[in-house]
């Protein structure tokens, strides 16, 4: 699977400096580390792509994206790319000098690059500071030492004639004013640069105070040069380590913020993260595990018989011609087409495999550094595997989120829901923090989707947030006067007058009650703790068995659990965190102020509490009630 958000379109892509950034990598540079350490770099139509996107303009000239975030499996040359784009940036044509009307030329080292006519033409950075992170103090990091090379070794050493100073913890070139470092001291030290690129290698890595505080220091000073230097940053990594709130987590989750919908007006983040699927269950099917390793490495896979591969929509890997194209005529220009491993490739297949089943070796590790999927936190209530295997629908998801209309998001559920469906709705509420959503379940497959959700946002425009309580209101009586809902169960705190009214309303039609206390929708959560516990047991048995499809001709499957694919939703699962009691256990976000929020899964917990009780399958915890009574 490849997520790239946000999506460049076609005429996106003509506004690029990124094939003359190609062209100058290909020409100038070398391969700096490895068995191929000194041969030329050729680029496949993935990290082509890649380029073109990292270097999109807008329509004035400057850089569409000051950020950038590059996740890849183990082993993918990341830290070589980025090396390539520091070269670029400092030696490089790398910022808009106008359009060009056809025949322009531009020349370094001998080498001449002409124009096309409506291209965008390029112009070095004035005084360019390029900076290059390592997490440890002893090691200059893998991306410096690639440009290192480049300049003693490489085509970049003749430009030592003219100036030009290579060290071992700098470069210097006083004829343009430029400068290439490696950092990796305190935070403080760093404050004050003029930095016009900065690289960060492995942020999955950057999980502690002093590596966060260093990148905040390093990405704030990018803002003190000005419109000419149009200065950036570029984040490389492997999957995240869920809950040690990494720079790398807190990417993957602006990015899925930003493909929500729930980021308007701020898009200053491409995205690509290229990666599998794949159960545990399915290692020992070599076939399969073969798949999702060609799937999550791409073009960096050797292929197994020196062709290049593509992967179709539908999953297939087959080969393609010299003309790019499969035996049915597909080819990398179709939507949904990827690149599968290719006969440039450099990633050993067996090898990898060979590691992954090793009987010593964890396989969450595997999962995150060689399908560059998320595993799952230690003590998650959920497995990746169990939320993953369990998700419903992703193809409607896909074209709702592809859309960029969030309204087409969270009316997605519709198209599977009818008013005909028996139903039951869990609210999870709040006013000021933490989040605010009702969830729907249908009652014949225990498929939950999400109705509504109101997230607090991050940062200064979360200071004076309130949810909208009419909204929801009205959204509430929405799907009641619409769909058959048979049953609902809401947490009472910060929302009683609304529930109070809701019961009013609707209490009659519905059939189900939290207890047998005369209330249809009233469920406090902090006073129904044996209920939710005994509903979270029942919620994770569903989920560790396998999903069944239910037809609206068959019974209700009493067992059975289903995700809509809404990415919401399926987050606020997986960031659920099991804490154990005396009595059992209960579901917690992280830590009490964690920005990964878990409403929606707990709307979700009522939601299905109230089917299980429709359906008669849930297990009355009320507590035993003793009266005296006068014996005669």
């Amino acid at each position: 699977m490849h997520d790239v958000i946000p999506k460049l379109t076609a005429k996106d892509r003509q506004r690029s400096l990124g094939r003359l950034a190609v062209w100058w990598i290909e020409t100038f540079t070398l391969i700096g580390r490895g068995d191929a350490k000194g041969l030329r770099i050729r680029h496949s139509p993935e990290y082509f792509q890649f380029i073109i996107d990292c270097y999109a303009l807008d329509r004035n000239g400057r850089r569409r994206f000051g950020q950038v975030f590059l996740a890849r499996p183990k082993g993918c040359n990341k830290s070589g790319f980025a090396a390539e784009i520091a070269m670029f940036e400092a030696f490089g044509p790398c910022r808009f000098a106008g359009w060009a009307k056809g025949g322009e030329t531009y020349t370094f080292l001998g080498k001449t690059y002409t124009y096309r006519k409506g291209e965008p033409m390029g112009r070095p950075v004035k005084s360019p500071l390029v900076v290059c992170l390592a997490t440890a103090e002893e090691q200059t990091g893998e991306v410096y030492d690639t440009i290192y090379y480049n300049c003693t070794e490489g085509y970049l050493r003749f430009l030592a004639g003219d100036g030009m100073d290579a060290g071992k913890t700098r470069i210097l070139w006083p004829k343009t004013g430029m400068e290439i470092r490696y950092s990796t001291a305190a935070a403080r030290s760093k404050d004050g640069g003029l930095q016009t690129f900065v690289c960060f290698d492995e942020v999955h890595q950057y999980n502690n105070k002093r590596l966060r505080d260093l990148f905040d220091i390093m990405t704030q000073n990018l803002t003190k040069r000005g419109v000419a230097a149009d200065p950036w940053y570029l984040m490389t990594t492997t999957m995240y380590q869920p809950g040690e709130d990494s720079v790398a987590e807190r990417a993957f989750k602006t990015a899925h913020d930003l493909m929500e919908g729930r980021l308007r007006g701020w898009e200053d983040l491409l995205f690509d993260h290229r990666y599998a699927d794949l159960a545990l269950d399915d290692f020992a099917d070599d076939e399969k595990l073969e798949h999702a390793i060609y799937e999550a490495y791409g073009s960096a896979m050797k292929s197994p018989d020196g062709k290049d591969y593509i992967f179709l929509p539908d999953g297939r890997m087959v080969p393609v011609g010299p003309d790019g194209r499969s035996a049915e005529g597909w080819s990398l220009r179709d939507e949904g087409v990827e690149p599968g491993p290719s006969k440039y490739g450099w990633c050993d297949l067996r090898r990898t495999v060979k590691k992954i089943l090793d009987p010593a070796y964890d396989p969450n590790n595997a999962i995150r550094f060689y399908l560059n999927s998320l595993a799952s936190a230690v003590d998650a209530w959920l497995t990746e595997d169990m939320i993953k295997s369990h998700a419903v629908h992703r193809d409607i998801v896909d074209k709702a989120i592809a859309s960029r209309d969030l309204n087409r998001l969270n009316d997605a559920w519709q198209q599977v829901v009818s008013d005909t469906d028996e139903i039951t709705l869990g609210f999870d509420g709040s006013v000021s923090d933490d989040s605010t959503a009702l969830v729907g379940c249908r009652v014949r497959d225990g498929m939950l989707f999400l109705i509504k959700l109101e997230q607090k946002p991050d940062g200064p425009q979360g200071a004076k947030w309130r949810v909208d309580r009419d909204s929801f209101d009205g959204r509430v009586r929405w799907v009641f006067n619409h769909y058959n809902v048979v049953g609902m169960f809401a947490d009472t705190d910060e929302w009683e007058p609304y529930i109070a009214q809701w019961e009013l309303d609707y209490g009659d039609r519905l059939q189900v009650y939290p207890r047998s206390n005369g209330s249809h929708i009233r469920f406090p959560m902090n006073g129904y703790k044996r209920d939710v516990m005994s509903e979270l047991k029942t919620m994770r048995a569903a989920f560790n068995e396998p999903m069944r499809t239910v037809s609206k001709y068959d019974e209700p499957d009493v067992t059975n659990i289903q995700l809509f694919a809404d990415p919401r939703l399926i987050d606020h699962f997986r960031n659920g965190r099991r804490k154990d009691r005396p009595e059992g256990y209960l579901v917690f976000k992280e830590t009490q102020n964690s920005p990964h929020k878990i409403d929606a899964a707990m709307a979700g917990l009522l939601a299905y509490r109230a089917r299980d009780i429709y359906l008669g399958a849930a297990v009355s915890n009320e507590e035993e009630s003793f009266a005296p009574v006068r014996v005669w």
